[in-house]
């Protein structure tokens, strides 16, 4: 929890807790044996202050305003423990298509498969629709009497539901103007933007929508699309209160769908704002498109930036064009999309006249190759890394999840779509269409990926004997061709050769019999596999070799493709970099160490006495030059001296410093 997030009513943050704990545990224990016990919380307790932050610049009207509740800390406590075990359990009660604040689903999930199937769909050919919701107030009207409802039939217990109710029962607002609390108003639906259980409370409601859509494909009144060659239905995407279905373009099916969400609004409390849901058009005509939103009673659009706003559900709106260059955004995009190389190249060139001139300066030289400045800082750069190269690492990551997320939706609409790879793990990486699907831009890191990655034998099920790296340096087809060559199938599993048991059954089944030399690499081979134990109730595992762990890490990857290990350290990295001094003299420090000072010729010194000489002229001969000079070794020899016991430096700074006249 955020240490320092504003207050509410109480005046407590959550520092005050954490500082305090020693004095305030014990009443804080009865709190929640109280709550526990009778599933009741004072009304002070669960008070809250409204804040309306405007959405946009010139804010008007109230609906310009998001308000924001700001609650008292020991309800945040409460609140957050109960997250704690609402978290574990919610992945096995919400649907696959629910995308947030569900453990093992990640925001980008619904935005790779909203691009994959729309991009099979304009291959295809076939018209489809794609119809984007917008919640009127989604939070705000949520019926409290269906959301117990709904907790009932998923299985929640009544203690369960009566904490739930007691944290929405009790809750009291007063808005603050101009920093004053102004009234009090009871609550009798609703959940606060700001109280932690709302979002997951919020998920729970929005999965009805899902079953009830569900209901509808199986009565065979709605048609989703059907993805790849399974014939994969898709018929709608959730990212919390965001939505979008797809569906085809039969007046039928959207009349169905009108339906449900009409239903679905009367009884749950969350009614469809028609005025900001849009259609978009697959492989149609403008005119027919505005006849079906004339149907849905909602706006019809088009043009070629159409697609961003179902294309990144989940992912707030933007304002304008320019807002995507924010941080946040570009990590995304760089996450999902192969970044094109001018685009790269414009935004180091912005970060290069930035470090180097800074803002409104003027333009000054650079010092430092790019090159070196991308480097990691224990290799003499500054840590920038390549754009692209933070691209390929960040795209990665869907490598490393596809095996291990074998039963999520994205997984299973990218095997549809193409198909699995040879090597029985990951899917096809062979893409020859359309440059715009994102699996293109990740099938292309698979080279570079592969080499990082082993295998770790359970029951060799799933293992290529021939192929994988899972024993020893280099794959067994490496460090055998001769034999590599002559078999009959080389993805052949372990399993198949050595069989379940020891002594193993070695049916190598070559194409036809070896000759003298042949036979001694095959013995060789099989003195080698001796100690191999397999397990026939383990499954087979795929490791990331940069891990000590195991475990795929971004950046992890990202140095690998650096290329940065094994290359020889430019300057003592730690005693700069971590050195108790201004930011300005350690920038100095790594510039005197790529010899890169404008205006002055760098010759190095041969000791510290040298470095310490008021005759050596390090910065040229000039006054100037010299007490610049006796100011960068001073400010590195005070560092040293701080950091360093002096019996490790095996130094006689008194005998140095009389031999040059300082003592």
């Amino acid at each position: 929890m955020d240490r320092d997030k504003a207050p509410g009513p109480d005046g407590f943050t959550i520092a005050v807790f954490q500082d305090c704990w020693d004095v305030i545990k014990e009443d804080l224990v009865r709190v929640f044996d109280e709550f526990h016990r009778s599933g009741i919380i004072n009304q002070s307790t669960n008070a809250s202050f409204i804040v309306l932050l405007p959405k946009k610049s010139m804010a008007k009207k109230i609906s310009d305003y998001r308000p924001i509740s700001l609650i008292t800390s020991l309800y945040k406590i409460i609140a957050k423990v109960l997250v704690g075990r609402l978290r574990g359990i919610l992945h096995e009660t919400i649907h696959s298509t629910q995308g947030a604040f569900v453990q093992g689903r990640q925001i980008l999930d619904a935005v790779l498969i909203a691009n994959e199937i729309v991009d099979e769909k304009k291959r295809s050919g076939e018209e489809g629709v794609v119809f984007k919701i917008d919640f009127e107030k989604a939070y705000d009207h949520v019926s409290w009497d269906f959301l117990d409802h709904v907790m009932e039939k998923k299985g929640f217990n009544p203690k369960w539901r009566k904490w739930i109710r007691g944290c929405l029962s009790s809750v009291s607002f007063a808005i603050l103007v101009n920093g004053n609390a102004k009234g009090w108003v009871k609550a009798s639906r609703g959940l606060r933007q700001g109280d932690p259980l709302s979002p997951f409370l919020f998920t729970i409601v929005a999965d009805v929508l899902s079953r009830m859509l569900l209901r509808a494909e199986e009565r065979n009144v709605f048609e989703g699309f059907r993805v790849g060659r399974n014939r994969t239905r898709v018929s709608h995407l959730q990212f919390a209160d965001d939505t979008i279905f797809f569906s085809s373009t039969r007046e039928e099916d959207l009349l169905t769908l009108k339906s449900v969400l009409v239903v679905f609004g009367h009884i749950s409390g969350l009614k469809v704002n028609l005025d900001k849901s849009n259609i978009y058009g697959i492989n149609l005509g403008q005119d027919h498109l505005h006849r079906l939103a004339e149907l849905l009673d909602c706006k019809a659009s088009g043009g070629p930036y159409s697609t961003w706003v179902f294309l990144w559900v989940g992912i707030p709106s933007l304002d304008n064009s320019h807002s995507i260059l924010s941080h946040s955004y570009a990590l995304l995009l760089l996450s999902l999309f192969k970044i094109p190389a001018f685009v790269a190249g414009r935004i180091e060139r912005l970060q290069r006249d930035f470090l180097w001139s800074g803002v409104g300066e003027g333009k000054r030289d650079h010092l430092v190759s790019w090159d070196v400045v991308c480097k990691s800082k224990m290799k003499g750069g500054l840590g920038l890394g390549r754009i692209s190269l933070r691209n390929s690492a960040l795209l990665g990551k869907w490598l490393w999840r596809y095996p291990r997320e074998g039963s999520a939706l994205w997984h299973q609409v990218i095997l549809s779509i193409y198909g699995s790879h040879s090597n029985g793990w990951d899917a096809n990486t062979v893409v020859r269409w359309s440059h715009r699907c994102p699996w293109k831009a990740i099938a292309q890191v698979f080279q570079d990926f592969s080499k990082f990655t082993r295998f770790m034998v359970g029951n060799g099920d799933r293992i290529r004997f021939w192929e994988d790296l899972w024993w020893g340096d280099q794959s067994l087809g490496v460090r055998f061709p001769r034999l590599l060559r002559v078999v009959m199938d080389k993805n052949i599993p372990i399993s198949s050769i050595l069989g379940s048991t020891c002594p193993f059954s070695w049916n190598f089944n070559f194409r036809r019999n070896l000759s003298d030399s042949e036979i001694e690499e095959v013995e060789s081979l099989m003195q080698s596999l001796d100690h191999i134990h397999l397990s026939p109730s383990v499954p087979d595992k795929r490791s990331w070799s940069l891990s000590s762990l195991g475990l795929f890490t971004v950046k992890s990857f990202f140095l690998a493709l650096s290329q940065i290990s094994g290359l020889p350290s430019v300057f003592p990295t730690k005693l700069v970099w971590n050195s108790q001094v201004p930011f300005k003299i350690k920038s100095f420090v790594w510039l005197v160490a790529h010899k890169k000072l404008t205006k002055v010729d760098w010759v190095p010194p041969r000791s510290i006495c040298d470095m310490l000489s008021t005759n050596f002229n390090g910065f040229g001969s000039s006054k100037r030059g010299i007490i610049l000079w006796q100011a960068a070794c001073i400010t590195l020899l005070w560092v040293v001296f701080k950091r360093i016991p002096l019996n490790v430096i095996h130094l006689d700074w008194l005998a140095a410093c009389n031999s040059i006249g300082l003592a």
